[in-house]
């Protein structure tokens, strides 16, 4: 009697019939598709999807490079001033035009970020590209090659001196924040400056990553692993999903032990 009103077990209970049904329900949809992949051209496609990576390669990743930073600015300036002026005429009390300035920044070093992150993926996308020039850009279009190369550079000044101001914006708005964005100890003394409060927000907004990682990374495994059994991919893609996914649940467990302890450190 005593075992069956244990709440521990309860709860484990009254979740495990959805957690049964998302297995199954996934298990089930692999082997549709699996049986699709089976009866369809499967060669065909994967002929489509290598010409088309090949053509995006060669043809599409230089010129996007190249108009990666100009998009930037062009969606970061305009935010950027706004919050500028408005920090301006701050009179350093009122809280609802602090929070939309740290809105705005915020949107700012949103946008910086998937930049940066979307000019890496174009640069590998270019680079995979040189084998159909057979190692030799003039073999194909320098003007595109060596264009999309500069912007890839260009990206990462542009994007490096955003976040600069941007952070600078924010020490100003709130003194009582440090760190330079060049300095390569910045996030430390960052979290190091704010208080319990925003360190709490931190932490919650940490652990919402931590779980959107981890979920992607399941789902990204099972498109590759699947697709490693129809297409020539092999394994290598999973397996990087699976090292970044590591690497993720490794950083999570060590931290949680070694900030779990009396003399846990907090930077």
């Amino acid at each position: 009697m005593k075992q069956n009103n244990d709440p521990i077990r309860q709860e484990n209970k009254k979740a495990l019939p959805k957690f049964v049904l998302i297995s199954v329900g996934g298990v089930i949809l692999g082997g549709v598709l699996g049986v699709v992949l089976v009866f369809l051209n499967v060669e065909d496609f994967a002929d489509t999807l290598d010409s088309a990576g090949r053509l995006f390669a060669v043809h599409g990743a230089p010129w996007l490079l190249m108009a990666l930073p100009l998009v930037e600015l062009a969606l970061c300036l305009p935010i950027y001033f706004r919050a500028k002026k408005q920090c301006a005429h701050w009179d350093g009390e009122d809280e609802n035009v602090s929070n939309e300035m740290e809105t705005k920044l915020s949107v700012c070093l949103w946008i910086t970020s998937m930049a940066t992150i979307l000019n890496f993926f174009l640069a590998a996308a270019q680079f995979s590209g040189f084998i159909e020039m057979e190692g030799n850009p003039m073999k194909g279009s320098p003007i595109k090659f060596f264009g999309g190369l500069g912007a890839f550079l260009v990206t990462l000044y542009v994007s490096a001196v955003l976040q600069q101001k941007l952070v600078d914006a924010t020490k100003r708005m709130n003194p009582e924040k440090h760190g330079s964005v060049y300095d390569t100890k910045f996030h430390k003394k960052w979290m190091e400056s704010c208080d319990e409060a925003e360190r709490a927000v931190i932490g919650q907004c940490a652990f919402k990553a931590y779980q959107a990682m981890s979920m992607s990374c399941l789902i990204l495994w099972a498109v590759l692993g699947l697709g490693g059994m129809f297409f020539s991919w092999g394994f290598m893609p999973a397996m990087t999903v699976c090292i970044i996914w590591g690497v993720g649940q490794s950083a999570f467990a060590y931290w949680t032990l070694k900030l779990g302890r009396p003399d846990g450190v907090t930077g």
